[in-house]
């Protein structure tokens, strides 16, 4: 890649680094998250249980483990988090018309793709980590969570909400509008939990789908948060999701960008 190239590259980095750290949006899901991880840390500590239904699906947190596991399976709350700060920023780039500005000034689409992409992934990443470590810090167990793979998970899941904030990018970039665009970023957090269990249905119709079904499932998002959390974290089930969190980003990355520079911005 030339050397021009890449200095415009930054420039755009730089930019759209320079509009999340103005955003106050971004600083709120933030400090919710946080605040989330507190109060729940600090019921739990005090032996009131609560519970939260999605889809008629109650988890209860009985345990600091299960306030942590929160923080990992993230259709239970932060994914809603994310999927609406990730496409309230990339949708104003449509409403504001500044895609044109950055076409102007920089030539690459490729370039404004991988920007956006960037820091989609670390808004994610961010956002859990922030969550996993106030639960910590706040959850009375410190060193017993240390113990039992809270580290693991930690670095399982930062790679898993990176994977998750690079396909919210690419859904947010392909759809022009704003509303919609949460809309589906929305639908496709809450929905994984109801299609995983479609196709768990189909493979009692199908049983010789079983096999394919169950590699696939485990090969998703959400499949690896799941398995994250009900499985102890062994070499085999890191290494795994790392490897798979990153096909997934490079993935979205690449439909991203093949359809991002057919785009008429």
């Amino acid at each position: 890649m030339p050397k021009e190239e890449i200095t415009l590259i930054s420039k755009i980095i730089n930019c759209d680094f320079y509009r999340i750290k103005k955003s106050k949006l971004f600083y709120g899901a933030i400090i919710l998250s946080g605040l989330v991880a507190l109060s729940l840390m600090l019921l739990n500590r005090q032996d009131i249980r609560l519970g939260i239904s999605i889809f008629g699906n109650l988890t209860t947190f009985i345990s600091s483990e299960d306030v942590i596991n929160l923080g990992v399976t993230y259709q239970k709350g932060l994914g809603l988090i994310i999927a609406i700060v990730i496409s309230v920023f990339i949708g104003q780039e449509y409403q504001w018309n500044t895609w044109q500005y950055k076409w102007l000034i920089s030539k690459t689409r490729i370039g404004m793709y991988l920007s956006k992409a960037l820091l989609s992934a670390i808004i994610s990443t961010v956002i859990f980590l922030l969550f996993e470590l106030t639960a910590l810090l706040f959850s009375g167990q410190f060193t017993y969570l240390l113990e039992n793979g809270f580290t693991q998970k930690l670095i399982c899941g930062a790679f898993i909400y990176a994977a998750l904030g690079s396909v919210l990018c690419m859904i947010s970039v392909l759809i022009k509008n704003s509303t919609a665009s949460i809309i589906v970023s929305l639908g496709y957090v809450l929905c994984d939990e109801m299609i995983m269990s479609v196709m768990q249905n189909i493979t009692r119709v199908f049983p010789a789908a079983k096999q394919i079904i169950s590699i696939w499932s485990n090969h998703t998002i959400y499949g690896m948060s799941v398995s994250l959390c009900n499985s102890p974290a062994s070499s085999n089930i890191i290494m795994s999701t790392l490897v798979t969190s990153i096909c997934i980003s490079f993935l979205a990355i690449l439909i991203g960008i093949w359809r991002f520079r057919k785009y008429e911005l």
